[in-house]
């Protein structure tokens, strides 16, 4: 079996030096055809999606909101606003008229939304106790009945200056719903504006996920550009090259985005604690790069050819890494033996990440470092492609510098005639 698997990474090795180009244009037509996937990543906020279903507590609960609750609120806050330019031309107190005027416009358009269950603010209490139109004298004599304070303390804070519109809706066990209906009340806030003096905020279980769905998926791009950026410097430190810092990036953040496109297709959403998913990809994948590549460059530097240095790095230092990628594999799975979706989820995700990082670093790095040295090489002047070309390749030759022609020789005595 070992013998087998190190005539597999041979075979793997020699692919990729005879074919360096063939095997980058295959890892790109992969990556475009995962891309697509990359759009179709979810953000999960619901609570209830991170929780088990299959617990007796959780079950009864369903029941219970299905058949008796059944009410998420959205809260939306009506507040003075102290800091407003309009001074003592502002709203102070929330029983003024242009308050119920305000709630009187909004409240019918929010209730006409198909997921609003109801809503309820200070302007049923005051038309309760009205009859038919409502004149400016007749609400003033309203809202000072004192016998009305307690149906109205239930909506506007004891000192007048807050008040609020209850939204009734069963929103929060769905994502999409959540967020649909949480940007189509934004938008018809935005739209109507608030009274002068006054300031508005939302509040509630669908809004505060939908805001945490925001965060996750804004801190995934923070944690994985950030890592990015720290790795790519200490791997220019360690090596010292920009080049030698560029590649492994280049091999984590397409493993990253093939994790990406992977969820995509395969309906694999994201939420709060697999947020940083990419980053520890990032931070496993460029180890498996770091260890091939070292073993590539010290092969060269004692002399080997590019064709000797691949396969030494890839049987080697992959065999290696091979053990390493599956311990880390099967320990993240092992997230799967767990009854929390949310630890399911890491644990899958991190397994997928990890295998895509390592077939990455076997197929694709030795591919990029043969074109990065020839690029380097024809950019400095010190390496000729043809015979020299094939010598550096496969290392069949030594070059005479009477007649050219060609025995074994090291590359390093290789560039010594070249310079001459």
């Amino acid at each position: 079996m070992k013998k087998t698997y190190y005539k597999l990474l041979r075979k793997l090795a020699h692919f990729q030096v005879e074919h360096p180009y063939l095997t980058v244009l295959l890892l790109i037509m992969i990556t475009i055809a995962l891309y697509g996937g990359v759009s179709k990543v979810r953000t999960v906020a619901s609570l209830e999606q991170m929780m088990p279903q299959d617990i007796e507590e959780i079950k009864a609960f369903n029941v219970l909101r299905d058949n008796y609750l059944g009410q998420d609120v959205i809260a939306i806050i009506i507040q003075e606003d102290r800091n407003s330019p309009l001074g003592n031309g502002g709203i102070v107190d929330m029983r003024d008229k242009r308050v119920f005027d305000y709630i009187s416009k909004i409240k019918p358009i929010l209730e006409n939304e198909p997921d609003v269950i109801a809503a309820y603010a200070y302007s049923d209490v005051v038309m309760m106790n009205a009859n038919g139109s409502l004149s400016d004298l007749q609400y003033n004599k309203i809202i000072s009945n004192k016998d009305i304070n307690p149906f109205l303390s239930n909506y506007i804070s004891s000192n007048y200056d807050t008040t609020i519109i209850m939204i009734m809706t069963d929103v929060s066990a769905d994502d999409s719903r959540m967020i649909l209906l949480s940007t189509k009340i934004k938008d018809i806030i935005s739209d109507y504006g608030h009274p002068p003096g006054t300031k508005i905020m939302l509040t509630g279980t669908p809004i505060i996920q939908q805001k945490l769905g925001t965060l996750i998926a804004q801190d995934r791009k923070k944690t994985q550009y950030i890592s990015t950026l720290f790795v790519f410097i200490i791997t220019m430190i360690l090596f010292g090259t920009f080049t030698s810092a560029l590649v492994p990036i280049i091999i984590v953040t397409i493993s990253v985005n093939w994790l990406y496109g992977i969820m995509g297709y395969a309906n694999i959403p994201i939420s709060t604690l697999a947020g940083g998913v990419a980053a520890m990809i990032i931070g496993i994948g460029i180890d498996y790069a770091i260890h091939l590549m070292n073993k590539f460059k010290n092969e060269r530097e004692s002399g080997k050819t590019i064709k000797e240095s691949i396969e030494n790095a890839i049987e080697n230092t992959g065999t290696a890494l091979t053990g390493a990628a599956i311990a880390t594999i099967v320990a993240f799975l092992a997230f799967l033996m767990g009854r929390m979706p949310e630890m399911n989820r890491f644990g899958l995700l991190m397994a997928i990440g990890v295998s895509t990082s390592f077939l990455l670093t076997l197929f694709g790095l030795p591919a990029i470092l043969i074109i990065e040295e020839r690029i380097i090489s024809v950019i400095t002047k010190r390496m000729r492609f043809g015979v020299e070309g094939e010598y550096a390749l496969y290392g069949k030759s030594e070059v005479y510098p009477d007649d050219h022609t060609v025995v074994n020789v090291t590359s390093k005595e290789l560039k010594t005639l070249l310079d001459k």
